[in-house]
């Protein structure tokens, strides 16, 4: 389970853009994130639910079966990631995700953004352990550096850059740069922006089909990785900041 292997199942929505809806790695399954609306068709959804409580239940039922399909139950869950546009309200959605799971997970991060796809409330997604001779308390270790502070860490089997951001003056230049300075960073670290396995992207300004466009080019030769994206106030001039990790080593891509 050391290479990268990407997971589909009908009975989550599809992914909308160039990413990946969950991928296996290393004995973990990382979920992309999800909004909280109903499938109208297998894979397809068009609205989000009118309640809070509500897409908090139907991103919990979404993500858990990406999760199974991946082979990680979701008493597995090790981290677990909520951005959350009415911030004031997650203790709700803390509440849920209790009742939903019956416990609270080692890691769970809530973040405020100013915009979500669809123009949601939250999107969710998780992290999962597969394979039974990793721990809990294991996992909780090599997990707690993503998503948080600045700069490359190694943790486990895992390379993790976060806070990463690139010059430019448009977003799709961002874009381009900022996956350039990560590929260089990931190969000295001894691996490589195709062993990217999860992206969590925060969108500063400019039009986000700018940014799927470049994704789409920088990833056409592998498959890509899961992702969460977000709108967020960033700092002046900074359109996009990425936190990903990835798998060390060369060719780990199926």
């Amino acid at each position: 389970m050391d290479r990268r292997k990407r997971i589909h199942t009908d009975r989550a929505p599809s992914s909308i853009g160039y990413r990946s809806n969950a991928m296996a790695a290393a004995g973990f399954v990382f979920t992309g994130g999800h909004i909280g609306a109903p499938m109208v068709l297998p894979g397809e959804i068009l609205v989000p639910a009118s309640s809070l409580e509500e897409q908090v239940d139907w991103c919990l039922k979404h993500t858990e079966q990406l999760s199974l399909a991946g082979g990680a139950p979701k008493e597995r869950v090790v981290e677990l990631s909520v951005h959350l546009v009415p911030m004031e309200q997650q203790n709700v959605v803390r509440r849920r995700v209790h009742d939903f799971l019956r416990f609270e997970p080692p890691l769970v991060n809530v973040r405020p953004v100013r915009k979500i796809a669809l123009d949601a409330m939250l999107e969710l997604d998780w992290i999962a352990v597969a394979d039974s001779t990793i721990s809990i308390a294991e996992a909780t270790h090599i997990l707690r550096p993503f998503g948080h502070g600045q700069g490359l860490v190694h943790s486990g089997p895992f390379v993790i850059i976060n806070g990463l951001t690139a010059p430019g003056t448009m977003l799709a230049e961002q874009t381009m740069n900022l996956f350039a300075e990560a590929d260089r960073q990931l190969h000295e670290a001894g691996s490589a922006l195709s062993n990217v396995i999860k992206l969590t992207v925060y969108i500063g300004g400019g039009e986000y089909s700018d940014f799927n466009d470049a994704t789409k080019e920088l990833f056409a030769h592998f498959e890509p990785p899961t992702r969460s994206v977000l709108g967020k106030s960033l700092p002046n001039g900074t359109l996009l900041q990425v936190d990903l990790i990835a798998l060390r080593g060369r060719g780990a891509d199926t």
